[in-house]
């Protein structure tokens, strides 16, 4: 109980943030609750009146029960219209501020987390707690306002009736407390489910190729097909439970709606009740009845609420990158020609395995570095500290112009920097749209310049549609070397101060890499570029080599020459 009271205290926050529009909401399900109580109310009347108990009011009677009837059609009407542009305004800026929150958190944090985890988080989680913010507060107050009123009305025309419609209250009461507990569990299940669901299903269609290229089509359908069926006996082992609950609880509803018909036609027998009265307290026992079942219900959707909001939680909650020193960062920038310096910089990722010791560091502007070392030695992991994605345990990693300003290395910094990755990862859009993201004000001239440079306008130049070519996910219609081009390119046309090149020369051939490199050191002489490698031909043009391995990072004496 402790944990869903934190869950909803942190889902407090959204509920104080949009509490006029959950007001409005509350009030709109309030008007539908006291409309249907007016109706019991109306109803009795008209019966009386048809049934010469009470003749002279039949009139009024008919018009107030036919006025209370288009009154519900048309505040239903405005209740649907308003409550969709409140649940679309609330649910599309709650998801925008965890998506942001997400995107903020520190990388090392939150690198563990399978995509499709994170997807399904992002999108079925946060999609319960809108809905719950928006519904929960209004759902209980129509409640208890359904069940606060059938009860009045039922003591003040028959109390002994009231009791025996609330008879059924001990049971359900211990049902329900059950019935929480094996909801949350199944809920939890249910949860983690999904994103393990979402994860295969994301992962099978972005590799269809390689799926179809090594013949896996048989093994990826039965791993889907295993999901599915995990889901199948969750989802009926989580029915069977239900049913078996509903049923115990609908054999006491139907005894005590049983109860409550008698006695009440026992009163009309002995006319201490007319025909309107009696069917009204026994619309008022039905009323109570579902309305006290409503109550003890609001405790599962307030835990699948709890639960979502605590898997949402447990990312948002992780340690956010720290940006305050970015305008700092821009002024250096704009200064252009910097140096990157560590010094006894120590590693280790969170699992304990280390990646390098008291490592030393230097590129000065206008150089070209190369890394060398084995493969998971750690020239990754030194662009991802470059880029502010991890911080180093021990020593400092500094940025700045030679003989003048300088800062630490971190999230602020990554503005200083242009990264090219193995992947060379190019998103959906045009050729433009991925080299625009980077400079979203760069002009057509700018984008064939870049292009030009990378060598890579003298293919994008011979599609139909040139700059507006459609790329398609993950850059699919181009070869490794062309996708190589666009992002480096790409890269090229923010003029970062640093460049880092983590293998993205590996699929050209050795005439165009050496153009790549020549055409951005003469468009930016001092801009210090770093490169990551295995070939020799990269290595030749370097300044200075730096090697990783065996835990230790220093400099290699084969150097290159320019």
């Amino acid at each position: 109980m402790r944990e869903l009271l934190s869950q909803w205290k942190w889902l407090g926050q959204y509920i104080r943030r949009y509490w006029l529009l959950v007001a409005v909401y509350t009030g709109l399900g309030v008007s539908g609750s006291l409309l249907g109580l007016g109706t019991s109310l109306v109803s009795r009347t008209l019966i009386d009146a048809v049934t010469g108990y009470n003749a002279s009011d039949i009139a009024s009677a008919a018009s107030l029960y036919v006025g209370v009837g288009v009154g519900q059609i048309l505040i239903n009407v405005v209740k649907q219209r308003i409550s969709l542009k409140i649940r679309l305004k609330i649910t599309n800026e709650i998801k925008a501020d965890i998506f942001t929150q997400i995107l903020s958190v520190e990388w090392e944090s939150i690198a563990s987390y399978r995509s499709g985890d994170i997807l399904y988080r992002m999108n079925g989680d946060t999609g319960m707690i809108s809905n719950s913010i928006l519904s929960f507060i209004p759902n209980v107050i129509s409640v208890f306002i359904s069940f606060g009123g059938a009860f009045l009305i039922m003591m003040q025309n028959d109390p002994v009736m009231a009791l025996i419609a609330l008879a059924g209250a001990p049971i359900t009461l211990l049902s329900s407390r059950y019935m929480a507990r094996r909801m949350r569990e199944y809920q939890e299940k249910n949860q983690n489910l999904a994103s393990t669901k979402m994860t295969v299903d994301q992962e099978i269609f972005q590799n269809l190729q390689i799926i179809k290229a090594f013949d896996l089509i048989p093994y990826f359908t039965g791993r889907f097909h295993r999901v599915q069926q995990e889901s199948m006996e969750m989802s009926l082992d989580q029915n069977r439970f239900q049913s078996g609950l509903t049923v115990v609880t609908s054999l006491v509803g139907q005894a005590v709606g049983y109860a409550c018909y008698g006695f009440a036609i026992w009163r009309l027998w002995r006319g201490e009740i007319s025909y309107g009265s009696m069917t009204m307290l026994v619309g008022m026992a039905g009323s109570l009845r579902g309305s006290f079942s409503s109550v003890t219900g609001l405790l599962p959707t307030a835990i699948r609420a709890g639960i979502s909001a605590g898997r949402v939680m447990e990312l948002v909650d992780k340690p956010k990158e720290d940006r305050k020193g970015e305008e700092e960062a821009k002024k250096l920038k704009e200064e252009g020609g910097l140096y990157l310096e560590m010094k006894d910089g120590t590693f280790w990722y969170e699992n304990g395995t280390p990646i390098y010791e008291g490592a030393s560091f230097y590129g000065a502007p206008g150089e070209i570095i190369g890394l060398v070392g084995p493969s998971g030695e750690g020239k990754t992991t030194t662009f991802r500290l470059f880029l502010g994605l991890y911080a180093l345990r021990k020593g400092s990693l500094r940025i700045g112009r030679v003989g003048g300003k300088s800062m630490e290395v971190s999230p602020s910094t990554r503005c200083l920097f242009r990264y090219i990755p193995q992947g060379n990862l190019l998103f959906q859009g045009t050729i433009a749209d991925n080299l625009k993201m980077m400079k979203p004000d760069a002009k057509e001239e700018e984008l064939i310049q870049a292009l030009q440079m990378a060598c890579a306008w003298e293919f994008v130049e011979k599609l139909e549609e040139g700059l507006n070519t459609q790329v398609r996910e993950l850059g699919q219609r181009f070869s490794e070397g062309q996708k190589q081009r666009i992002s480096i390119a790409r890269a090229i046309l923010t003029d970062a101060p640093i460049l880092l090149l983590d293998e993205a020369t590996s699929a050209l051939d050795m005439e165009t890499e050496q153009r790549v490199i020549e055409n951005i050191v003469k468009h930016d002489p001092n801009r210090l570029i770093i490169v990551a490698a295995h070939r020799p031909s990269v290595f030749a043009v370097c300044n200075r080599i730096y090697r990783v391995e065996g835990g230790r990072m220093k400099e290699d004496s084969g150097t290159g020459n320019m």
